[in-house]
C-alpha cells in the first residue's frame, strides 16, 4: 500500500511528502540536507544536540524547531537557509568546539568526522573560546574491543540509545552533570555486549573507537566493496574495507529486508583472523610418514586424486566421504556436491552438519524476515537468534517493541523469554502436550502465523527434532515457515546434505544419504577409507585428539581449509582455501535471498577458491564439472531445475536487497537505502573521496556480458516441497533412577579455529558451564564453583553456574569437542551427574 501524502512547502518550493515522518525524513525525501548529530533513523529521537534546527511557520509567527522531533503535517511551511537557522548552527558547533580537542590529525575519525565535515560546512569559522580545554586520561577501555576518549564526546546519546533500545542491555550510561558528563560503564561490569562495535561505528565524533581498527588507516586509503557478511545465515549487508591488501574493516550497510545497519561482533571484527597469516593454511602439503612437506598444488591434487581413484576401484564409491561446515559460497557449495555426486558418485555427504531439520519443512512455505517480525504471531522454535543469528535478535527486539506477538518453545529459556508473550517449556516426557500447549498459545486463529523452526538444542536427535516442527506444522498447515538454522543454507539449496529437500536438488547424481554423524563413525571404524573434510574442523563434530589419531591411521583424510585447525595437523593431505573477502560469489540467507560476496584483497600465498579446487580435482579424476568461471557455475544453477532455477546475477538490479528464491516469491522492492551519515560515516566519506567503491556483484560482466536466464533457456519448473509426512506423537523412553535429560546449546563465542586465531575475539571464549538451579544444585550436591562430571555417551568435566530462573532445566551452555562428546545416538540425550572430590 502507497504512502499517504501530504504537501509541504520547503524554502518555498512545495512538495509531496510521506505523511507522519519526522520533518528531518521528509526533507531527507526531497534532497534537502539537515545536519544531525544525535538523529538516528532507527532509533527514538531525542533532539539533543540541536543541531537539526529549522523554522516553522506557526500561528504566531516562524519559530526555530527540532527537526528530527517534530512530524511533518500538510500545509507546513519549512525554512532551513535562514538567517536564524544559520545563526543557530553557528552556536551549537560552537559550543560543541568549545571543549572538543584539536587532535584531528591523530584521531582515527579524521577524514570521514560528521563533527569535522560540519564544523566546515555549517560552522562560523572562528571561535570566541580562548580558555583551557578539558582533559580526561585517554584512552579508557570499556570494553575488549571498544575504547573511549572522553573529551571528544558531545552527548548526542547514540550510544547508550543503541545499547538501551537495540541491544537490550543498558551497560553504558552518562555518569556526571554539567560540565563533567560523560559516558561511562558501572563500576563492576563492562561493556560486554555481542552488539559493542555498532557504538563505534554509529558515534558522530572520535568518542568511540574500535580497538581493532585503532590507527590502521585513514579513510582516502581505503577500499571498499558491499559485501554479505558470513558468520552466520542472516545475510548482514556490509561494507568490506581495505588497505595495501589488507581487510581493515567492515561496516555494516542498513537492509530494510536484512540487518537495519547493525552487525554482531563476531561478524564485524572476524576481518583480524583473515588478517593473522600464522593461523591460515598457506601452501598444500602432504604427510610422508611422520614428516610433513610443502608441495606443488600438482603434486597435491594428483596424490589426492589417485587416493580417492584406489578407495573407489578398491571398495567402491561409498568409501569416499565429504564433510563440509557449511561456510562456504553458494558456488563453492555447488561445485563440490556436483564433485561428489556426478564424478565421485558417493552417498556419504553431508554439507551442513549443524543442520537438524528436514529441510522440506524450512521450504514447504517459506517466509521473509520482514514477514515473520510482520505476522500476527511469531513462533520461536527452538532456536536462539542472540548466540545463532545475532542481529535476528536485534530485529525482533525492535518488532516486540512494537507489538508483534511471539511465542516461544524451547528447551532453556533465552535472552528473549523476558519479552515474548508465552514461552513453552519442551518436555522430552510429554512432546505432544507441549505441541498443545504451543498450539493453544498461537490462538484461535492460526491465519498470520509465522514459526522460524531451528535447531538450536544439540541434545535432540535431527529426526526428533524434524518430528517436533512437523507436528507444529501438522496443527497449523497454514504457516508459513522462516528458517533459524544458522547455517548450512547453501547446503540444503544445492542437496549437499542428506537433510536437503528432495526435488530442489541442483544436481541429477548420487544423493547423499549419510549424516556427519554416521560418516564420522564410519571413519573410526576404518569403513571410509578417504574422507575429504572442507572448511571445517572434525573436533566440531565430537573428536578428540585422540580420535583424530586414530582416524589418520585408519583412514586418509585430505583437509580443505582457511585456517590451521587439528583437523590439518593430523591430515595427510593439506589445500589451502581463499577465505572470506578474498574471493566473489555469492550465498543464501535464512529466508533464501540470494545475496552478493565481494573479493577485496588478493589469497594469501597459494590459496584457491573452494570450486576451483573442486574442478581441477574433478579433472585429475579424468572427469570434468563442465564449468571454468562463475558464470559457468551461476548458468549451471539457473538451469538446474531446483530451488535456484533462473538465477542470475542481474536480478540484483532489480531491488537493492537480492531476489528471493523460489523466483514465484514477491516482495515490494527497496526503492532506496536509509543511509544516514551519522551511522555510516565511513562509506559516505569514501564515496566523498572518490576511493573505489565496486558493487561485489557475483560475476563480473566482463566474465559473462549479457548473461541472464543460461543464455536464454528457460529453466525446469521447481519441484514442489510439501511438508514431510507427520508420524503421529513423539514417545521417549522415561529416565532411570539418577539420569536426566541433557540440554546443550551453543553460545557465539564457542571455540572454532577461526574464532581462536581471532586475537580480538579469542579472549571471549570460555569454558562450558552447567546451569544449574539452587534447588536443584542443592540435591545434586553441587555449588558454585565446583566441578561436577557428566556421564553420558562418554564422560565430560564442567563448571557448575547456578542462575536464578526457576524453570530453568539442566543444561550445559557451550558447544565444545568435550561436550559434543556426549552426545549418542538417542533421540534425546541422558546424562548422569557426579561431583568431582576437591
Amino acid at each position: 500500500m502507497p504512502d499517504e501524502l501530504v504537501t509541504v512547502t520547503v524554502d518555498g518550493q512545495s512538495f509531496p511528502v510521506r505523511k507522519g515522518v519526522k520533518v528531518i525524513d521528509a526533507l531527507d525525501d526531497v534532497g534537502v540536507h539537515v545536519p544531525r548529530f544525535c538523529y538516528h533513523p532507527r532509533m527514538s529521537a531525542v533532539g539533543m544536540c540541536r543541531m537539526c534546527l529549522v523554522e516553522v511557520e506557526g500561528p504566531r509567527g516562524p519559530s526555530l524547531q527540532p527537526s528530527c522531533f517534530i512530524d511533518i503535517a500538510d500545509g507546513m511551511e519549512i525554512r532551513t537557509e535562514s538567517e536564524s537557522v544559520k545563526k543557530a548552527q553557528h552556536g551549537v558547533l560552537e559550543f560543541l568546539l568549545a571543549n572538543h580537542p584539536l587532535d584531528c590529525p591523530v584521531c582515527d575519525k579524521g577524514g570521514e568526522c560528521p563533527l569535522q565535515d560540519q564544523a566546515f560546512a555549517h560552522g562560523s569559522g572562528e571561535t570566541r573560546f580562548v580558555e583551557e580545554k578539558r582533559h580526561y586520561a585517554k584512552p579508557i577501555p570499556i570494553s575488549r574491543l571498544i575504547k573511549l576518549d572522553r573529551e571528544r564526546c558531545i552527548q548526542c546519546d547514540r550510544c547508550t540509545r543503541f545499547a538501551d533500545e537495540i541491544a537490550g542491555e543498558p551497560l553504558i550510561d552518562f555518569a556526571g552533570r554539567g560540565g563533567t558528563l560523560r559516558i561511562s560503564t558501572f563500576s563492576d561490569v563492562d561493556f560486554d555486549s555481542y552488539f559493542s562495535g555498532n557504538v563505534a561505528q554509529i558515534c558522530p565524533v572520535g568518542a568511540l573507537t574500535a580497538t581493532p581498527y585503532r590507527f590502521k588507516a585513514r579513510p582516502w586509503d581505503l577500499l571498499q566493496s558491499s559485501s554479505t557478511c558470513l558468520q552466520c545465515d542472516m545475510g548482514c549487508q556490509v561494507s568490506l574495507q581495505s588497505s595495501q591488501n589488507e581487510l581493515t574493516r567492515m561496516l555494516g550497510i542498513d537492509s530494510d529486508a536484512i540487518n537495519h545497519g547493525w552487525l554482531c561482533d563476531r561478524g564485524r571484527f572476524s576481518t583480524s583472523e583473515i588478517n593473522n597469516l600464522e593461523a591460515r593454511v598457506s601452501r598444500p602439503r602432504v604427510r610422508d610418514q611422520d614428516t610433513v612437506v610443502d608441495v606443488s598444488w600438482t603434486r597435491a591434487l594428483r596424490l589426492a586424486a589417485a587416493t580417492i581413484k584406489q578407495a573407489i576401484d578398491e571398495r567402491g564409491a561409498s568409501s569416499v566421504a565429504l564433510l563440509s561446515g557449511a561456510s562456504m559460497t553458494l558456488e563453492d557449495t555447488y561445485a563440490w556436491a556436483k564433485l561428489a555426486s556426478d564424478v565421485v558418485r558417493t552417498n556419504a555427504v553431508d554439507g551442513a552438519a549443524d543442520v537438524r531439520v528436514d529441510g522440506t519443512l524450512l521450504l514447504a512455505n517459506p517466509a521473509s524476515i520482514n514477514e515473520a517480525l510482520s505476522a500476527k504471531t511469531l513462533v520461536l522454535f527452538n532456536v536462539d537468534p542472540k548466540n545463532e543469528l545475532p542481529v535476528m535478535h536485534l530485529r525482533l527486539r525492535a518488532a516486540m517493541r512494537n507489538g508483534l506477538r511471539v511465542v516461544e518453545v524451547n528447551t532453556t529459556p533465552t535472552d528473549l523469554t523476558p519479552m515474548v508473550d508465552r514461552w513453552v517449556a519442551i518436555q522430552p516426557e510429554d512432546m505432544a502436550h507441549t505441541i498443545d500447549v504451543a498450539v493453544d498459545a498461537v490462538g484461535d486463529d492460526p491465519d498470520g502465523v509465522v514459526i522460524m523452526a531451528g535447531c538450536r538444542e544439540r541434545a535432540i536427535s535431527t529426526s526428533l527434532n524434524t518430528a517436533l516442527v512437523a507436528a507444529m506444522l501438522h496443527r497449523l498447515p497454514e504457516a508459513k515457515v522462516l528458517s533459524g538454522v544458522a547455517r548450512g543454507t547453501n547446503a540444503l539449496a544445492v542437496g549437499f546434505t542428506p537433510n536437503a529437500p528432495q526435488g530442489i536438488r541442483a544436481t541429477d547424481g548420487v544423493a547423499p544419504s549419510l549424516s556427519a554423524d554416521a560418516i564420522v563413525a564410519g571413519a573410526l571404524r576404518g569403513e571410509i577409507a578417504v574422507l575429504v573434510v572442507l572448511d571445517t574442523d572434525l573436533t566440531r563434530l565430537g573428536l578428540s585428539d585422540e580420535d583424530l589419531v586414530t582416524l589418520g591411521q585408519r583412514t586418509t583424510v585430505i583437509a580443505l581449509s582457511s585456517f590451521e585447525s587439528a583437523t590439518t595437523q593430523h591430515a595427510s593431505v593439506v589445500l589451502p582455501l581463499s577465505a572470506y573477502g578474498e574471493q566473489q560469489g555469492s550465498t543464501l540467507n535464512i529466508e533464501w535471498r540470494h545475496l552478493r560476496l565481494g573479493r577485496q584483497v588478493e589469497p594469501v600465498a597459494q590459496a584457491r577458491p573452494a570450486w576451483v579446487v573442486a574442478t581441477e580435482l574433478a579433472s585429475a579424476l579424468g572427469d570434468e564439472l563442465g564449468f571454468l568461471t562463475l558464470a559457468d557455475i551461476t548458468r549451471g544453477l539457473s538451469q538446474s531445475g531446483g530451488l535456484l532455477a533462473g538465477l542470475g546475477y542481474h536480478y540484483f538490479e532489480e531491488g537493492l536487497d537480492g531476489p528471493l528464491f523460489p523466483r514465484t516469491r514477491t516482495e515490494p522492492v527497496a526503492s532506496r537505502r536509509i543511509l544516514d551519515p551519522m551511522a555510516t560515516p565511513g562509506i559516505a566519506s569514501i564515496d566523498r573521496q572518490g576511493a573505489n567503491f565496486s558493487s561485489g556483484n557475483v560475476i563480473e560482466p566482463s566474465e559473462a556480458p549479457g548473461f541472464g536466464l543460461g543464455g536464454g533457456e528457460t529453466p525446469r519448473a521447481l519441484a514442489s516441497a510439501s511438508v514431510a509426512k507427520w508420524e503421529g506423537p513423539v514417545t521417549l523412553d522415561p529416565l532411570s533412577d539418577g539420569e536426566y535429560w541433557l540440554r546443550l546449546v551453543p553460545r557465539l563465542y564457542d571455540p572454532t579455529p577461526e574464532l581462536l586465531a581471532n586475537p580480538f575475539l579469542k579472549s571471549a571464549v570460555r569454558e562450558p558451564v552447567l546451569v544449574l538451579t539452587p534447588a536443584q544444585a542443592e540435591s545434586l550436591g553441587l555449588a558454585e564453583g565446583d566441578r561436577c562430571r557428566l556421564e553420558g555417551a562418554e564422560t565430560v568435566e564442567v563448571l557448575v553456574q547456578l542462575v536464578k530462573e526457576d524453570a530453568m532445566a539442566l543444561t550445559v551452555r557451550g558447544v565444545t569437542p568435550g561436550t559434543l562428546r556426549l552426545l549418542g545416538d538417542q533421540s534425546w540425550v541422558k546424562v548422569r551427574v557426579e561431583k568431582i572430590n576437591g
